[in-house]
């Protein structure tokens, strides 16, 4: 459960509970009432204040054997998809128990195998997956959303609060396109440090890198979400002749901005900080990419900083996020202000104004235009 506190990376699993297997079923649920406002020198789409699309995933764990757990998740409904269909799955590897000369290794090490979002910074951690938004204390995720979920294996090594972590993977949503896969692969890293300081300080600090290889058919980081973007039809224009791109999933992005997808060649990079303090918790990005798009170079800066305080079932915060193209001289800025309430450890309604403003030439016709108003989002999470 995330009801009280931030966690990260998942904790290892202690192989001498493992008795048989044994399979979890939960569920995810979400929906929001949006009372957002927009405005730019263009028509723009007449935004509705009202219910959202309800949302749901399916998540199944599973403990196949000592130190082995099989996590897959199925979204139900979701913004730009209405049908079921698998996210994601993936093993995580904390004893091989076929290999016992391998525990004292495995003491530090969790291997991770399967499809999923790559350990590539911390700020997927604070992001809400299509309807499981417990992670995330406010309703919108990060401008600059860095989340896709690529076949790959993963190596973290943790001890004495250092983390260190490798991975690899194709790079790509659809999976096992090409016969180049063995030329076509990215490749993942974090180091940091995270400790208790005393029962009251904790503070987390990690760095990491994405890296795409000149000559890469095309690999995603940033839009890997086929969830869909919380804010329904921002900064949407209005198509007078196709009506069927005024739809809520014709531009199942909205709200964010950022290099896109299918990069040829990339170095990405994200800081994170992270300091908990009794009730009040600060986190900051500063994220950095250079690439290529095809034969179009790219420069995006992210910053972010949040802070949040928790008494008892409830909590209030603030998050400023601001995304930059370098090479456009444009920008997307963004405010929140809200808070929650945990009605249960598994039931939590959120409360958020947002702001946000586009600037730059890079954004075409909404330049200078912005969005805001307030959105409420009620969840369940079991």
């Amino acid at each position: 459960m995330l009801t009280y506190g931030q966690q990260f990376e998942a904790e290892k699993i202690d192989p001498e509970q493992f008795e048989e297997l044994k399979v979890k079923v939960g569920g995810d649920f979400a929906l929001q009432y949006q009372g957002l406002s927009h405005e730019a020198d263009v028509d723009l789409i007449d935004l509705k204040k009202n219910i959202n699309l309800p949302t749901a995933n399916l998540e199944i764990v599973s403990d196949l054997g000592p130190g082995v757990r099989l996590y897959m998740n199925t979204y139900l409904s979701s913004r730009h998809h209405n049908e079921a269909w698998v996210e994601g799955g993936y093993l995580q590897i904390d004893r091989l128990p076929f290999l016992p000369a391998a525990d004292n290794i495995m003491e530090y090490l969790t291997i991770k195998a399967g499809v999923m979002m790559p350990n590539y910074g911390d700020a997927h951690y604070f992001r809400s997956n299509n309807a499981s938004v417990f992670a995330n204390p406010f309703v919108g995720n990060w401008i600059m959303d860095a989340y896709t979920t690529n076949p790959g294996m993963e190596f973290l090594f943790r001890k004495d609060g250092i983390i260190a972590n490798v991975g690899v993977n194709n790079g790509r949503m659809n999976y096992g396109r090409g016969g180049d896969l063995g030329e076509d692969l990215v490749y993942s890293w974090k180091l940091g440090y995270d400790t208790d300081v005393n029962e009251d300080l904790r503070v987390r600090g990690t760095i990491s890198g994405f890296h795409v290889g000149e000559g890469h058919s095309g690999a995603t980081l940033w839009d890997g979400d086929r969830a869909g973007a919380r804010y329904y039809n921002v900064m949407q224009l209005l198509d007078v002749d196709n009506p069927a791109n005024n739809t809520a999933d014709a531009n199942f992005r909205s709200g964010r901005w950022s290099p896109g997808a299918n990069q040829t060649e990339m170095n990405s990079y994200m800081a994170n900080l992270f300091v908990k303090f009794h009730g009040l918790e600060v986190f900051g990005i500063y994220e950095t990419m250079k690439g290529a798009r095809g034969a179009v170079d790219q420069e995006f800066v992210q910053l972010a900083a949040q802070g949040i305080y928790r008494c008892g079932d409830f909590y209030g915060g603030i998050r400023w996020n601001k995304v930059e193209d370098k090479l456009n001289d444009s920008s997307v800025s963004r405010f929140n202000i809200g808070g929650g309430w945990f009605m249960l450890d598994y039931v939590l309604v959120k409360l958020e104004y947002v702001n946000q403003k586009y600037d730059g030439i890079a954004h075409g016709a909404i330049n200078g235009g912005k969005f805001d108003g307030i959105v409420v989002e009620a969840a369940i999470s079991f």
